[in-house]
This record gives structure tokens, C-alpha cells and sequence, in this order.
């Protein structure tokens, strides 16, 4: 039987025996750095990208501190997805099999009974999105009161799902003196500016890449594609990534002309300024953007001059710049104003070498994305859906839901029932998705907030119950001979 590290082996001889179980006799380079810093207590906030071991890096932690004599969800573990959260959830069970410790994943599109009876039972863990979370505390089936630590898992992926919302009223429901970790594969902006209306000001950063220790406004990404291929991987990228504003830069007038042809056509909010409009026309696009009536403007980096656009989200270079100096120019568009940017670059064969030379001169390295394909598109989309379906209902009072919403079951499934009648849904949910932009950003005023009630404590009185356990939860109890993690 092998060794196991140091590390692992100053932990409990339950947990040594799950880690034996998974092969585990290393810690990967996350868990190193960050079991240690969850044990002392303090929030954290973690660059580490799936595939890294990060799960071990906080469910380790995690079961190491649950008190299995308390029936109770002392962790809260919140994920962009339904398959992650059963990924997260598979993860923490086989940790904690030998300790006892009860794990629960939980998420919408699916039925409540099994997630009722696994809260009914005193899940030690939850793992889950978090329109379902929050559908749970509002029913007063699930309490909070007793949760020690909260993980946000991928959460940059959180809120570009349109999660914010949610995310924030379950703030209400968490007790003050509670441990926050948030685990990000990327740390911009809009993640920092999560980490301050969740996490204390003595946050420590872990970070994995050299040089990442604090987080950026802007990411860096490149595509690979041919020649022929940029414009269908034009539409895949915003179809996926599904910026709320969006400035796509071309080398030339005529590839402006084309792409925002190619892209009305294809039935995106798409505009142009170049050199062959009056200046009356630019100026109306410039100010649609700006209005947040426009999402993709199209430019030359001529015609782009003195674009100041505080809430730019993205900026994408459909080809390379000519000059490594304009790509900092390009990218210098997006995360303004304390914001959060992304840039995207389209990359061919012929594009290369520039590519590179313009990355050595900026001293900078872009990372590489895989272009995504049609059902990682569909599933995406279908997750956004999800959300706001989740958002839309919580929104109705329960006694109108019959009227409203029950009611019209009967007319859907006449729908479903025929091809044409699923093609009309299908328009629907795809003119909904339009209309209704996800909510992504955290204002100064929800942090300062955010900040009194960790002061002055959460408001409890939005709580609708104390769940099925009634009257005993609390943060009181004595003896639980748990490791409690110390705050630093």
C-alpha cells in the first residue's frame, strides 16, 4: 500500500482511508496550498481550473470539520451546473464515507421529493445551483443556520450564467461567522467584486500561475480556426460566451461590411462603424452601444478611435492586429472603470506568427480555448434557461401559480406534441433569452451592504421557517467536538 504525503497523512484516519480508496497519496498542487489555509480558517479566494483537484482541495477540508452527530448542513457548496453539482456531490461522499458524512446535491429540472427527503435526513452537505438552493430556503426546507463554510465552485462561470441574483439574496439567509471560499478559474474583476460582498477584507489569494496572484480586470483568449472558419466561430463564441456588449475588430472596411452582414443574418443585435458611414451613422450606433440598446458593434481600429464605452464587456479580434501595439489598444476598450473585460482573439494559420510576436512584445501570454461545439452551445443556452425559469417562478406567489403557470401545462403539452408546435416554443424560449439579459454585476451599494450586515449580522427575517428539523436549530448546542475552523 503507498505512502501517503504529509500532508494527507496529518488528516484523520477516516478521510486517510477514502484517500486510499480514490488512489489519492499525493496532494495536487491546489490542495497543497489550499488544505492548509482552510484548516487555519479565513476566507479564501482560488485560481485553480477544472481538472485540477480542487474538489479535493476544499472537500477535504470540509468533511474533515462536519460534526456527524449534528443533523444539520453545515456546508454549503454552490456550482453554475446541474452535472457539476452531482460531480461535486460524487466527490464529497466518497471523502466523507467513512467519517458518516451525509452529501446532497441539489438542482432544478429535476423533482423535489428526493431532495426533500435528503434534507428531511440532515444532509451535512449541500452541494448545488442556486436557483434550487433558494427555492429550498424559501419553503423553509432548507436552514442555513448552522453552516460553518460556503464554496463558491467556478464562480466566474456563475455569474456569467445570470446567477447574481439569486446569489445575492441567499447572502440573507448565511450566518455572519461563517468561512467563504471561492474557487475561480479566472479571477476578474466581477469575481473580486463578488469576493467583497461575501468574503471579510482578509481574504487571501492562492493562486497556481506565476504572476496571477492578485486578480485582472481583462482575460486573454485565443481561438485556433482556419481562414474559412472565423466567421462560423464568430457566432459560436458569442452564442456561448453571450456577452451583453460586444466590439468586434477587422482589419479592413469591406470584412466590417461582411461580418456585420454575417452576423444580422444570423439574427444578432449587430451594427457597424467604419470609415464608408456619415458620421451621423456612427454617431448612432456609438450612442446605441452606450445606451445598451446595441450588444455587437463591428470596427475597424481607425473608426474606433475615442471609443469610450464604461460597460464594454468583450472585445474580439476577428483577425489579427497589424501592429502588436494595437492589440493592447483593442483590449485596452474592455474592463474599464473598474469592470471586468474579456478579450478574444480568432487565430489561423496565416495569423500565427503575428499572434506571437505581438504576445512577445506585449509581454503577454494568451491562453488557448477550444472552440465549442454545437452541444456545449445547447446545453449552455439550456442552463440560462434554467436560471431565469427558476428566477421567473420564485417571482410568482404560490397561490397565483395555478393561474398563471399550471394552467397553461395543458396548452405546452399540445405543443410538445407536435413538430411545428415545438419549433413555436422553441421561439419562444429563444426571444425570451433575448429579451432578458442576465443580471452579472455587483454595485458598490450591495458591497457596502453587504459589509454592515457582517457587522451588524444577517437579517433573519426573510427566512420563511426553520425547515423540517422545527425548532432546534441555531447556533448553540454544546459538546459538538468539532474542529471548528479559526477565523484569522
Amino acid at each position: 500500500m503507498s505512502e501517503l504525503s504529509e500532508l494527507f497523512a496529518d488528516l484523520p484516519e477516516e478521510i486517510q482511508s477514502s484517500l486510499r480508496d480514490l488512489g489519492w497519496t499525493e496532494p495536487m498542487p491546489v490542495q497543497a496550498k489550499a488544505i492548509p489555509l482552510m484548516r487555519e480558517g479565513g476566507d479564501l479566494i482560488v485560481q485553480a481550473m477544472t481538472g485540477s483537484g480542487k474538489t479535493g482541495a476544499f472537500g477535504i477540508p470540509i468533511v474533515e470539520a462536519i460534526d456527524r452527530d449534528l443533523a444539520a448542513t453545515q456546508a454549503l457548496i454552490m456550482v453554475p451546473t446541474r452535472e457539476l453539482a452531482n460531480q461535486v456531490a460524487k466527490d464529497i461522499i466518497a471523502l466523507g464515507k467513512h467519517l458518516g458524512v451525509r452529501c446532497l446535491p441539489i438542482y432544478g429540472g429535476v423533482g423535489y421529493g428526493p431532495q426533500i427527503e435528503g434534507l428531511e435526513e440532515g444532509a451535512h452537505v449541500v452541494v448545488g445551483t442556486p436557483g434550487r438552493i433558494l427555492d429550498h430556503l424559501g419553503a423553509g426546507r432548507l436552514n442555513l443556520d448552522d453552516v460553518q463554510v460556503v464554496v463558491f465552485d467556478e464562480a466566474d462561470e456563475m455569474l456569467s450564467l445570470g446567477f447574481w441574483p439569486d446569489m445575492r439574496e441567499i447572502h440573507s439567509y448565511l450566518p455572519a461567522d461563517r468561512c467563504t471560499h471561492l474557487f475561480s478559474a479566472t479571477i476578474p474583476e466581477k469575481v473580486r467584486s463578488l469576493s467583497r460582498f461575501f468574503l471579510r477584507e482578509d481574504v487571501q489569494f492562492v493562486s497556481l500561475s506565476e504572476g496571477q496572484m492578485a486578480p485582472q480586470q481583462i482575460e486573454h483568449f485565443f481561438y485556433m480556426c482556419t481562414a474559412q472558419e472565423k466567421e462560423a466561430t464568430l457566432v459560436r463564441i458569442l452564442e456561448y460566451e453571450d456577452p451583453e456588449s460586444a466590439l468586434v475588430f477587422c482589419n479592413t472596411r469591406a470584412d466590417v461590411r461582411y461580418v456585420t452582414g454575417f452576423l444580422q443574418k444570423r439574427g444578432f443585435d449587430a451594427d457597424q462603424i467604419s470609415g464608408d458611414l456619415t458620421q451621423a451613422a456612427r454617431e448612432l450606433a456609438m450612442a446605441r452601444i452606450k445606451a445598451g440598446e446595441l450588444r455587437i458593434l463591428v470596427a475597424t481600429d481607425v473608426a474606433a478611435r475615442g471609443i469610450d464605452i464604461s460597460d464594454l464587456v468583450c472585445v474580439i479580434s476577428f483577425a489579427a492586429p497589424e501592429a502588436p501595439e494595437i492589440y493592447i489598444h483593442r483590449t485596452g476598450r474592455t474592463g474599464r472603470a473598474g469592470k471586468a473585460g474579456i478579450a478574444f482573439s480568432l487565430v489561423s494559420g496565416l495569423d500565427i506568427g503575428n499572434f506571437r510576436h505581438l504576445q512577445h512584445v506585449n509581454k503577454i501570454k494568451i491562453a488557448e480555448r477550444k472552440i465549442p461545439t454545437e452541444n456545449q452551445i445547447l446545453e449552455r443556452i439550456r442552463e440560462r434557461l434554467q436560471v431565469k425559469v427558476e428566477q421567473e417562478m420564485r417571482a410568482i406567489p404560490d397561490g397565483e401559480r395555478r393561474d398563471r403557470v399550471d394552467r397553461l401545462v395543458p396548452v405546452v403539452e399540445s405543443l410538445i406534441g407536435d413538430p411545428e408546435g415545438k419549433r413555436e416554443l422553441a421561439a419562444i424560449c429563444a426571444a425570451y433569452l433575448r429579451d432578458h439579459r442576465p443580471e452579472t454585476t455587483v454595485s458598490e451599494e450591495e458591497v457596502r451592504a453587504a459589509a454592515s450586515s457582517a457587522e451588524s449580522g444577517p437579517p433573519r427575517g426573510r427566512q420563511h421557517g426553520r425547515g423540517p428539523r422545527g425548532g432546534g436549530g441555531g447556533r448553540g448546542g454544546g459538546g459538538r467536538g468539532r474542529r471548528r475552523p479559526r477565523r484569522s
